[in-house]
């Protein structure tokens, strides 16, 4: 009888055998490197995999796959999948389509690949091989990861202001305190983090908020600005001011046009109300420029074919990664003076910035998003019961977990284990009676957040798994929950996304019963094939937490106070074999993750996300060498960071593939002059269209308007938009059909005979 270990090395020698005749007949790339890397390890092996084994609720279909661990299994499901791609339905391979949700008949696991997405793509691609489509080898050969190349995913791009970066940036540039941020829409979180490019639209709402938080800014920050300005108010001063204060802004010096549009903005404004609307004026205009509102990540062409970022564009990506804000006076002067674009200009700012305190804020915001805390303030739980549960130790607990994160990578070894092995915590008094813990304080002196240290010795608490904020996050409003706190394990600590329950599944569980063990009210997920598959790979690694209850207290006993609770566990079907087994208590689970290079890797799997607003999924070779640096600088969390500013990627990126070179550079160039008529634009103005930026799959442009007739007029402008508008600023936009229709505000709407003023707008192609 054939056993699964003989089909795969049945199948190893038929592949070796058919991709030898492949790249001798046609030249193709391997095609099995491509499956390993853009199918099977990123897409496969997490999303799929639960269902499509031999005892997965997709058993009886044609994708049956190998666990990861099975020797031989991305070379036989290489096989399996192969076949999935030359079958077709309406001339369309069911490897795109069921994924997808295009087949007619649908797909159990719902849609997990959207099209036009890169894993749709992919998808696609491989099946394009498969078949012998005519330059699809050619065109989706693997990027080997070689030193110094730069990732496919590097593409230009603008990166919009996060509501946390808005406020931080809105603090450091008007000297004031901001929330205006917190009433701006919710971005998408993408993996936990809500910083994604690629995922953030600006919609009317968007549009609408930060018209009215930028003259609500602007206006609070007059008075608070008059103290940073030395010079008589005045036409002069306001020069020195907008030339000043636009640097800061917009990250980058202004135009010579930037400066007289804010000129002439100044002067029309202060000429009727005076000097401190005038300023009032610019700021709100400034604010709403999409210059402050984005990061370029533009840059200068070369003749390399590649895109260097300017020394004012790298000064904000330090800024943002390490504070989430806008640059300091030391990182501008660095960009003037052209120091700032080295590896080794870079990492000396990388580490002065990680030293300061400002950087707090970003690591708050890290651990956060990557423990998904946020949910602690939703989190329902029984009044009755947990009577003691206040909001006050809500916020204790949150802070003890971003308290330990910041000791351990400033204070502590910084290394990665210690997160999971830390025998003492940061806790107000109130949290410490909550847990239990009284008398067991190690240090009187309290931290910059009013914590002290304490001790954890013999608790039963060690490690940031047992804090309340993640254990009362990740529970029912009763009792612990297996799933949650066993997914949270699987996602954020593994980096395998789970799917979601097939359409229909009832996930309601069974009531509370008294009597019965949570063990034995999950045990359905067991029994239950449609719930087992995916159930495996979260409800044994949650056991391990079921001695803290639903608010994250220590209860090793069972109701009756004599029976130990049953907190064995285990970990199944992880990236790699030396992660999966069993383990007692979340202590144990912890010291399995800290010494698993799984959790190594998807910890810096995390960092790239967050740092480089991307979801990570396209770029596998950079987070191999970003983990490699990881490992061989002992799992420094510090040298980790430092280690994302060295990549290529930092401070280089690539065209979007199909457009011409050229452009970039500082954003902003040819803001002020030249430009063209558009003689298809109509209204009662003279429109000349100034291009701004252009990175492919984006662009903005600044338009100039002039009424050409003797008498003053509220212009108007209506013209085609290619694309759709992502951003528009010094104007209303109302779009109708293909036409746009673009009026001014109340500051810029009138123009005298012979007059101009200007708006622009940006958008998506």
């Amino acid at each position: 009888m054939l056993t699964s270990r003989h089909l795969s090395a049945l199948g190893a020698l038929l592949l070796s055998a058919s991709l030898s005749a492949c790249t001798k007949q046609d030249g193709c790339p391997d095609d099995l490197e491509f499956f390993r890397t853009k199918l099977w390890e990123p897409v496969l092996s997490t999303q799929c995999i639960a269902c499509h084994k031999s005892d997965g609720l997709a058993a009886g279909t044609r994708l049956v796959l190998l666990p990861p661990n099975e020797e031989g299994a991305v070379e036989a499901n290489f096989m399996t999948v192969r076949g999935l791609a030359r079958d077709t339905s309406a001339g369309a391979p069911l490897l795109v389509m069921k994924p997808s949700g295009t087949h007619p008949k649908g797909h159990g696991g719902g849609t997990l690949v959207a099209q036009g997405t890169n894993r749709y793509t992919d998808l696609q691609a491989f099946a394009d091989r498969i078949n012998g489509v005519a330059g699809a080898c050619e065109a989706t050969a693997v990027v080997a990861c070689t030193p110094g190349a730069i990732d496919p995913a590097a593409r230009r791009r603008l990166r919009m202001l996060t509501r946390f970066e808005y406020d931080n940036t809105l603090r450091d540039l008007l000297y004031l305190d901001s929330q205006w941020g917190e009433s701006l829409p919710a971005e998408e979180v993408v993996h936990g983090f809500d910083n994604n490019s690629d995922a953030r639209a600006v919609g009317t709402l968007l549009t609408d908020k930060l018209l009215s938080t930028s003259e609500q800014a602007a206006e609070a920050a007059v008075a608070n600005l008059a103290q940073h300005v030395t010079c008589e108010p005045g036409e002069t001063c306001a020069q020195q001011f907008i030339q000043k204060f636009g640097e800061r802004a917009f990250r980058r010096p202004l135009t010579d046009g930037e400066r007289s549009r804010y000129q002439s903005l100044y002067t029309s404004v202060a000429s009727e109300d005076g000097y401190t609307e005038g300023i009032e004026a610019v700021i709100a205009a400034m604010l709403q420029s999409p210059h402050f509102l984005y990061r370029s990540e533009l840059g200068q062409y070369t003749s390399s074919g590649r895109y260097v970022l300017t020394d004012y564009e790298v000064a904000s990506e330090l800024s943002y990664l390490y504070w989430g804000s806008m640059p300091d006076e030391t990182l501008l002067a660095k960009a003037r003076a052209g120091t700032l674009h080295t590896p080794e200009q870079i990492s000396a700012e990388a580490r002065r910035m990680l030293a300061s305190p400002r950087s707090r804020l970003m690591l708050d915001h890290f651990v956060s998003q990557w423990l998904d805390l946020g949910k602690l303030d939703q989190a329902q739980k029984d009044a009755v019961a947990f009577e003691s549960f206040t909001s006050d130790i809500r916020t204790a607990m949150k802070t003890e977990t971003t308290e330990l994160f910041d000791h351990v990578v400033r204070r502590g070894s910084g290394r990665l284990p210690e997160l999971f092995t830390a025998d003492y915590t940061f806790a107000t008094d109130t949290l410490v009676s909550f847990y239990g813990l009284s008398g067991q304080v190690s240090s009187s002196a309290t931290t910059a957040t009013g914590l002290r240290m304490w001790d954890l010795s013999g608790t039963g608490r060690k490690g940031i798994l047992t804090h309340g904020s993640i254990l009362a996050s990740h529970a029912t409003p009763q009792t612990s929950s297996p799933v949650l706190r066993g997914k949270l394990v699987r996602e954020r600590m593994l980096c395998q996304p789970l799917p979601p329950p097939p359409p229909g599944l009832n996930v309601q569980l069974s009531p509370v019963d008294p009597e019965s063990t949570n063990r034995q009210r999950f045990q359905e997920h067991s029994t239950n094939a449609a719930c087992a598959s995916c159930h495996k790979l979260m409800d044994p690694i949650g056991f391990g937490f079921e001695q803290f209850d639903s608010v994250g207290r220590y209860q090793p006993k069972l109701p009756d106070g004599q029976t130990p609770v049953d907190a064995t566990g285990a970990v199944w079907s992880a990236p790699t074999p030396d992660t999966d087994g069993t383990f007692n208590g979340v202590e144990e689970l912890q010291q399995k993750l800290g010494a698993s290079a799984d959790v190594q890797s998807c910890f810096s799997m995390q960092w790239l996300r967050f740092a480089y607003g991307s979801s990570g999924d396209d770029e596998s070779c950079v987070a191999r060498q970003l983990t490699e640096r990881f490992r061989e600088g002992g799992q420094s969390i510090p040298e980790l960071l430092v280690s994302l500013t060295q990549l290529p990627r930092f401070t280089e990126r690539l065209a979007e593939p199909g457009t011409k070179p050229g452009g970039g550079g500082t954003p902003g160039n040819g803001g002020g002059g030249g430009g063209t008529t558009d003689p298809a634009a109509s209204g009662n103005v003279k429109v000349t269209m100034v291009p701004m930026d252009d990175w492919g799959s984006g662009y903005c442009t600044n338009v100039k308007v002039t009424n050409p007739g003797s008498d003053t007029i509220t212009w108007r402008a209506t013209m085609s938009v290619g694309g759709n508008l992502t951003h528009v600023w010094n104007a209303t936009a109302t779009p109708s059909g293909n036409q746009t229709t673009f009026v001014g505000q109340d500051w810029n709407g009138q123009l005298g005979a012979g007059a101009s003023t200007s708006f622009g707008y940006c958008a998506t192609r």
